[in-house]
């Protein structure tokens, strides 16, 4: 049996990096979210509503593709087929 080890801390993985390359080094946004999460969510619900008014159809054809290829590769190992 594998050890599983995780090397990285846990968190919020390539949103943090994004969001640490978005917004300027004075501003704290993870101490602000700890803070006040009831504002956080509201900002990222809003923003979720947003790109999806304005993204919804492209975010969701990304997504069933995403799908559609690992429901593919996934039976595809079921029946021993390799990529």
């Amino acid at each position: 049996m594998e050890d599983f080890v995780q090397d990285e801390k846990p968190g919020f993985g390539g949103v943090e990096e994004i969001l640490d390359e978005i917004l300027p080094e004075s501003l704290e946004w993870e101490r602000l979210v700890r803070t006040y999460p009831v504002p956080a969510l509201a900002l990222a619900v809003a923003g979720g509503f947003y790109l999806g008014l304005r993204h919804g159809s492209a975010i969701l054809a990304a997504a069933s593709s995403y799908v559609v290829a690992e429901v593919s590769r996934n039976v595809g190992g079921l029946f021993g087929q390799q990529d």
